[in-house]
């Protein structure tokens, strides 16, 4: 009966799909399907039903859908210029896809996270210590750090500030708990506004610590344990879990940003966070989503991911000699459920896929399937004949030419109810001369692996995963090592085998498919000590504890790319501190002019690299030279009298002509005057500096007359 379930429900998704094959991505088909796994397996994921909702990313080309959208009883959520994430009933699919104004929807996958010495190697300490030429520590202060991660201590000191008396975390937003109010705009989850509130909650999750261990790198204030405290120890703070799937995270971009524009404040949200699935070129909904969100004052950073020591990619480019890809699919040993695998070929071109099972031992093929033209339209769930000894086992597949990129594409999801090593999954893959495939594995649950001779060789190219790595305008982070052996509280020795200062082996290397240069830099990620969870029980990483209001705090060393980014979020939030105008592109302008290049990282930008090892000192500078000079000047009828250089909440005013007197009048944005100064007898080339440091924060207003000149500034004091 639960078969018979199964072919019609597939019959019904496949006659949907076939009348509208350019409106559903592939991971829509495979969400709409039950093709994860036949109803005898233990893996198995539940068919859905016409009453159940999925989570998508839809593109639209007219506005006045979305109140059709709403009327057909789906939920929107956040909205940029080209593209909604959306709450959709299955029975609303259809219609939502052929409605006028809709290009295509795409459902949500899941993703992953992706896991002192480190401020010297950085320079942070020369920042945070105001090492000359800067006349003031930068720690963040006026600056948002947005995190989106999970196991997050809301209590612990590090996210006070340095005297423990005011909660520098601002908003919480947990979107797996109902319990609460959901934040404004968004619907579900439930938000924490107040301190109270916050630190009543406690923790997001009690299992872990990986947002506690981010969260204290970019801005951990560490009032208990001074060793391990964070970059940007004076920025305000806010936090989102996500609901495992890339959906949650577009959404709790924008809720951070949201609050950064209501506090009228610059923002870098920090994402250790990826997955393998996608054409890694920039085009997939969420990357289009986070990129339509970025821009000035909106920074975001990802992680590069940990697959560097995992072959989970392989690619050709096929020529008439040999048009043939055969690639080894290796399970995780006792393995029992279902890898993923994308095959994503060239713009406007085509390939050929099917499935096969070999027997290692005599090399002799034990199935093959029929062949898919993964340009053309297909979605169904197979079952593999007799692949492993009496075990049963299938794969689900969807083709299609993309509507994101034009690009055809497999989706395949692959699996065993038991695992025996003697047989091998492959996958056969032929195209055009001069055309190129590239496929991805997720390598949570199988890898390609060269088993026998004639097979194809995976490697770890194209790596940088979706979310952290691909987006245009997002900044990707590589990891290095700074330290490689630590002492754990409970006696035991972690030691990482890693090579200092060199790259970590399992860091993601790029390029991007459409040819970016990725990751973009790299900072330390192995092995770093970080705030951990105290409401965490396991301690087997803990490296380090303070006591506070009678309890607890605990620090320990995790190692990632997860840690590596953190460590540029927090950076970045204090060169926002000195110039809170910076852009994507500005950001990589800094880092290709100031990045540290060593023997490890080679003299050129490179895609292991990106522009080397980030110099948050030298980026600083760099910054507070080149932008922060004249940005701020309203008149610009200079006529080499003198010119405003804002530097640290300073006006530098430099003369350009010999000038008996200069009056100096500073005004708020209401108009009052605050302070009047006479400077007399300045020579061509001399200095004047005001200080307005002492004033309160917020727009002022600088006149600036001699003889034969006015001239008006606005000053921005960031203090």
């Amino acid at each position: 009966m639960k078969k018979h379930f199964l072919f019609i429900f597939l019959a019904f998704i496949t006659t949907v799909y076939a009348q509208m094959p350019a409106k559903f991505t592939s991971n829509t088909i495979l969400d709409m399907m039950n093709i994860s796994a036949p109803p005898s397996s233990a893996k198995a994921k539940k068919a859905f039903t016409p009453g159940e909702k999925i989570t998508a990313y839809l593109k639209y080309n007219n506005e006045s859908c979305i109140d059709t959208l709403k009327q057909l009883g789906i939920t929107i959520r956040t909205v940029t210029p080209s593209v909604i994430t959306a709450v959709i009933p299955v029975s609303a699919m259809e219609e939502a896809a052929n409605l006028q104004g809709i290009d295509c929807i795409q459902t949500s996958q899941t993703v992953k996270f992706q896991m002192d010495s480190a401020r010297v190697a950085t320079r942070v300490d020369d920042v945070q210590a105001a090492k000359d030429p800067i006349e003031t520590p930068f720690l963040g202060k006026g600056v948002l750090v947005g995190v989106i991660d999970g196991g997050v201590d809301f209590t612990h000191p590090d996210f006070y500030t340095s005297d423990r008396e005011t909660l520098r975390i601002k908003r919480v937003w947990v979107q797996g708990d109902n319990s609460g109010t959901a934040p404004e705009n968004f619907g579900y989850g439930s938000e924490y506004k107040t301190p109270e509130s916050i630190t009543t909650k406690g923790t997001d999750y009690s299992y872990f610590s990986h947002g506690s261990h981010v969260m204290g790198i970019a801005a951990g204030a560490d009032t208990i344990n001074n060793p391990y405290y964070g970059v940007a120890r004076e920025a305000d703070l806010a936090f989102s879990t996500f609901e495992s799937i890339d959906a949650g995270i577009t959404d709790a971009i924008k809720y951070i940003y949201d609050y950064a524009d209501e506090q009228e404040i610059p923002a870098v949200i920090n994402m250790s966070l990826g997955t393998e699935m996608g054409p890694h070129d920039g085009t997939s909904l969420r990357d289009i989503m986070a990129d339509e969100m970025a821009g000035e004052g909106r920074i975001l950073v990802g992680a590069a991911g940990n697959n560097g020591l995992v072959d989970m990619h392989i690619s050709k480019t096929f020529t008439l000699e040999d048009d043939t890809l055969f690639a080894g699919v290796a399970f995780l040993e006792g393995f029992s459920g279902v890898g993923e695998i994308q095959v994503w070929g060239d713009e406007g071109k085509s390939f050929k896929i099917n499935v096969c099972t070999v027997d290692k031992e005599t090399m002799r093929p034990v199935y093959k399937s029929r062949t898919f033209d993964a340009s053309k339209s297909f979605s169904g769930s197979i079952t593999l004949q007799k692949p492993f000894d009496q075990s049963s086992g299938f794969f689900s597949i969807v083709t299609q030419t993309s509507p994101l990129n034009n690009k055809p594409m497999a989706h395949l999801q692959l699996g065993i109810d038991e695992y025996k090593p003697n047989k091998v999954i492959g996958l056969i893959i032929i195209g055009e001369p001069g055309t190129t495939v590239h496929a991805w594995a997720n390598e949570n649950y199988c890898c390609f692996k060269q088993f026998l001779p004639n097979m194809d060789i995976p490697d770890n190219k194209f790596g940088v995963c979706e979310i952290g790595g691909t987006g245009k305008k997002i900044i990707t982070v590589a990891s290095y090592s700074t330290k490689t052996e630590i002492k754990a509280l409970n006696g035991d020795v972690i030691n990482s085998g890693f090579p200092i200062y060199d790259i970590a082996p399992y860091s993601n290397h790029g390029p991007s498919t459409d040819g970016r240069m990725k990751p973009d830099i790299a900072a330390p990620g192995s092995y770093i000590i970080s705030a951990f969870n105290s409401f965490e029980s396991n301690n087997i990483s803990r490296v380090s504890k303070g006591t506070w209001n009678g309890k607890d705090y605990f620090y320990g060393v995790y190692q990632g790319t997860s840690m590596a980014s953190p460590h540029v979020a927090g950076i970045i939030a204090t060169w926002l501190q000195a110039y809170p105008k910076l852009t994507p592109d500005m950001i990589r302008e800094v880092l290709s002019e100031t990045a540290v290049k060593d023997a490890y990282t080679g003299d050129d930008n490179n895609n292991t690299w990106g522009y080397g090892k980030i110099d948050a000192y030298n980026g600083l500078v760099y910054i507070l030279k080149k932008y922060t000079s004249q940005t701020d000047i309203i008149s610009k009828n200079i006529n080499n009298s003198w010119i405003g250089n804002r530097i640290n909440n300073k006006l530098h005013i430099l003369y350009f002509k010999p000038t008996p007197a200069t009056y100096v009048n500073v005004y708020t944005d209401k108009g009052i005057l605050v302070l009047s100064e006479t400077v007399k007898n300045k020579a061509c080339g001399d200095e004047y500096i005001l200080d307005l440091s002492d004033k309160e924060k917020g727009l002022y207003l600088v006149t600036v007359i001699s003889a034969d000149k006015k001239e008006t500034f606005k000053y921005l004091n960031n203090k």
